[in-house]
């Protein structure tokens, strides 16, 4: 059946994939959709025709081509997508504390910015794959095959603690100032920024305020803007505005009114699920 299938996560990724699901819309056209900038690197697998990529700024930004199979790290910008014909993929959302257990993967190399898998991972291992996807007849013998293959990747190296306890508490409270947090972990501000900027990239403070984005939109959703601001650490609405209008190019209500974030949600949906439709986003609306 057409449409996006939420799969469970093996145990033995479980701290390092946070979700995973199928996509399959064959009859996609020349659809748009929208990545709202996220704390969380994405994996894609797209075993049909690739989507056209834009990132690097609210207005467009400029065309990327890594091709179907592609990571993008940690962005603090929309990237906007536009469907080249049937749509069909696995995409995994990895956590940013973990990811670093995956060969070869430095976040700090993908911040705002996607790259190739073949790039990143053994291009004979990704071409088995692309094989095994092609070949598969469901979602779940496709996300099992990409399950596995993630598994070969896993190395020993551990995540480095401090950066990775950092991660958490930004996206546990991203309203947290750096220096509490560093004083929390009992370590220096400078040295904190330092190891943080050396694994993801961009500094603390950049990284919670994707993540308060986030934590916007999901607010918003519930209690509207104007305690969602409040809630979020925000000095008031008009802060927040603004901070929608730099990072995603437009005010939070024009968004909801130009994107499905503004449909009406199952109120049964998982944290996992209601994260990845507050995320990715089809833009088949009006903004006036």
């Amino acid at each position: 059946m057409p449409g996006y299938t939420f799969h469970c996560v093996r145990p033995e990724l479980a701290g390092v994939v946070e979700a995973i699901w199928h996509a399959d819309f064959p009859d996609a056209g020349a659809a748009r959709s929208m990545v709202l900038p996220v704390v969380t690197p994405i994996l894609c697998f797209h075993y049909r025709s690739a989507p056209l990529l834009r990132m690097g700024g609210p207005d467009g930004g400029r065309l990327v081509d890594p091709g179907g199979y592609r990571m993008t790290g940690v962005c603090s910008a929309a990237a906007r997508i536009q469907a080249n014909g049937a749509v069909g993929g696995v995409m995994v959302r990895l956590r940013p504390e973990g990811a670093a257990r995956l060969r070869d993967v430095s976040l700090h190399e993908f911040a705002e910015c996607a790259h190739g898998l073949r790039e990143v991972f053994s291009p004979g291992a990704v071409s088995r794959l692309d094989e095994q996807l092609l070949e598969s007849e469901s979602p779940a013998t496709r996300v099992r095959a990409v399950q596995r293959f993630l598994l070969d990747q896993l190395t020993e190296r551990e995540p480095d603690p401090l950066v990775a306890a950092a991660a958490r508490a930004l996206r546990g409270d991203p309203r947290v100032p750096v220096r509490d947090l560093a004083r929390r972990l009992d370590v220096g501000e400078r040295h904190l920024l330092r190891r943080f900027r050396a694994a993801f990239g961009m500094s603390p403070k950049r990284f919670a305020r994707i993540a308060r984005l986030g934590a916007a939109i999901r607010a918003g959703r519930r209690h509207g803007w104007a305690d969602a601001a409040a809630a979020c650490g925000f000095s008031d609405q008009a802060h927040m505005v603004n901070e929608f209008s730099v990072m995603v190019g437009m005010a939070p209500d024009a968004l909801f009114r130009a994107t499905s974030l503004g449909l009406p949600r199952a109120p049964d949906l998982s944290r996992s699920e209601s994260d990845f439709f507050n995320t990715f986003v089809a833009e088949t609306f009006t903004s006036a």
